[in-house]
């Protein structure tokens, strides 16, 4: 019984940080417009970028080998979006 318990608490507990974490990739963020809606943003890490919605942010993932490129807002080819400075550039216009 008192085992029972215990893995149920610690379930809860798991489900409400992982929970907390997902939440925290959200929060003001000065570069987003306050009166826009679903604006893209550059992200320090290329495989990621956000999503801004009334001043808030979102952190968002690029599909498996893709980068974001923040001149077309999009994510796509390493080569073509021009964000690791250690990736040839190969732009698209």
């Amino acid at each position: 019984q008192q085992r029972s318990q215990f893995a149920l608490l610690l379930v809860v507990l798991v489900s409400v940080a992982s929970f907390g974490l997902a939440r925290g990739a959200c929060g003001p963020n000065n570069r987003c417009p306050s009166n826009a809606s679903n604006y893209l943003l550059p992200h320090a890490d290329c495989t990621q970028y956000y999503v801004c919605n009334q001043g808030t942010a979102c952190e968002q993932s690029c599909p498996s080998g893709q980068h974001f490129n923040a001149y077309h807002r999009q994510c796509e080819a390493p080569e073509t979006a021009c964000c690791d400075i250690f990736i040839p550039c190969n732009p698209t216009a």
